[in-house]
């Protein structure tokens, strides 16, 4: 899930072969069914899930 949110632009392939160059053996179809069940599964879902997030996220400004 975290994958999706910092690259939303990436589908289901590109994410599994991503994970395979960290050693992590995933198929295309596994995402696309846990994208599914969280309304991921197309390309314009996942920017707004992690526009979603961003604006979720407590930001603390310093004097600095």
């Amino acid at each position: 899930m975290q994958h999706s949110l910092e690259n939303p632009t990436h589908g289901c392939l590109r994410v599994a072969e991503e994970l395979v160059l960290k050693g992590i053996q995933v198929s295309s179809g596994s995402f696309r069914g846990v994208w599914s069940r969280h309304n991921l599964l197309t390309r314009r879902e996942r920017p707004l899930r992690l526009e979603k997030t961003v604006r979720q996220q407590k930001i603390e400004l310093s004097d600095g």
